[in-house]
């Protein structure tokens, strides 16, 4: 088994432990203010869930890149509060930069990270599971999501983490992709973001050219670009009228549909980890290797982040 699978099959009992740990004092729900998530890969995703899901539940939330959030640069006010998500914490993050200049603005901050991470400087900070070893994420995403969730204070949000175990073994048979394959992804809403996760994993691990849209921005013009070896995989839930748009397009120009539906957002993210697990399997390519083994790759790799 690889670490890779072997983190993924490890998030229920990961995110059990999150849940029944006990909350750090100052983890209250905010009051007022804004609130700014921030960070990048699958922090991003995870930012961009948690802002979803934190706005539907009546607080001012909002999801920025890390880089963005730096090179903009985002300031916030008194009383606002930035949020933000970097794994292992290193001093040449965007979003342990981003978080020091927020806290010498006056802002309130919080570092979420994984357990043993180098970070300095913030005075409050959760820490989500062990680091990760290997180089695609998957327990730190969603024990991140767990904690970010938990500190609303909303019961209700946290129902996904409870069946968190389910989804290592619900959803549709993963499709046969072959190395050249043209996989679109596509989400509504949040799920959206569920899309790009899957996506990252997908070209991080598999290496495999896989694209990403929210529901309405590939109806509005990346459909023209899915034709013959096109896959499109849906992350759909019920009740979005827009995919039975989705799906004629699709039909009438003979592109094959997989629909990974289901309303527990979480348990669609665990079937796409599960679907890049599978993939690497046809293609015999090792999850955690991410091109190391190739001295090309290797190479261009080490000047990338020199």
């Amino acid at each position: 088994m690889s670490r890779f699978e072997a983190n993924v099959f490890a998030q229920p009992e990961l995110i059990a432990r999150v849940l029944r740990e006990p909350a750090p004092a100052w983890m209250k729900a905010p009051k007022a203010g804004k609130i700014f998530f921030v960070g990048v890969g699958s922090n991003h995703h995870a930012a961009r869930i948690a802002a979803w899901l934190w706005s539907g539940a009546g607080f001012d939330a909002r999801a920025v890149h890390a880089y963005d959030f730096v090179s903009r640069p985002y300031r916030l006010s008194k009383g606002d509060l930035g949020v933000f998500l970097s794994h292992r914490g290193g001093a040449a993050s965007y979003t342990v930069k981003g978080e020091a200049r927020a806290r010498r603005a006056g802002a309130s901050t919080v570092a979420v990270c994984g357990a043993g991470a180098v970070w300095k400087g913030p005075k409050r900070r959760l820490e989500t599971c062990a680091l990760e070893d290997t180089g695609a994420f998957t327990k730190s995403l969603t024990t991140t999501l767990a904690w970010l969730l938990r500190w609303t204070g909303k019961p209700a949000l946290l129902a996904p983490f409870t069946r968190a175990a389910a989804g290592l073994s619900g959803g549709p048979a993963f499709p046969a992709v072959s190395a050249d394959a043209d996989l679109v992804l596509i989400g509504d809403g949040l799920r959206e973001w569920v899309a790009c996760e899957t996506a990252l994993k997908l070209l991080e691990t598999a290496h495999l050219r896989a694209r990403a849209y929210g529901l309405e921005e590939f109806l509005h013009g990346p459909h023209l670009s899915v034709g013959p070896g096109s896959l499109v995989i849906g992350f759909s839930c019920a009740g979005e009228a827009r995919w039975s748009a989705a799906r004629r397009y699709l039909d009438a120009i003979g592109v094959p549909f997989l629909d990974a539906a289901n309303d527990d957002w979480l348990a669609q993210i665990i079937w796409g980890q599960r679907f890049t697990i599978d993939s690497c399997r046809r293609l015999g390519i090792d999850p955690d290797a991410l091109r190391s083994d190739e001295p090309a790759y290797k190479k261009a790799l080490a000047a990338l982040t020199s």
